[in-house]
């Protein structure tokens, strides 16, 4: 998968976001090692990015 196809499905889930009333940011700097070993993933997969959506504060 080549960058712009992350920075196309960080913005579908921005879309997503807004037209339900959520809120969601992009964040790259996490622990990326920690946090695959946590989700299980294997070699093949990495984490690129997160994407936190939650409700507003308000």
């Amino acid at each position: 998968m080549v960058v712009t196809q992350y920075g196309s499905i960080s913005q579908n889930v921005y879309l997503f976001c807004a037209s339900e009333g959520l809120a969601t940011i992009v964040i790259g700097w996490v622990d990326k090692q920690s946090l695959a070993k946590a989700m299980g993933l294997n070699e093949s997969q990495k984490v690129m990015l997160t994407q936190p959506v939650a409700y507003p504060q308000e």
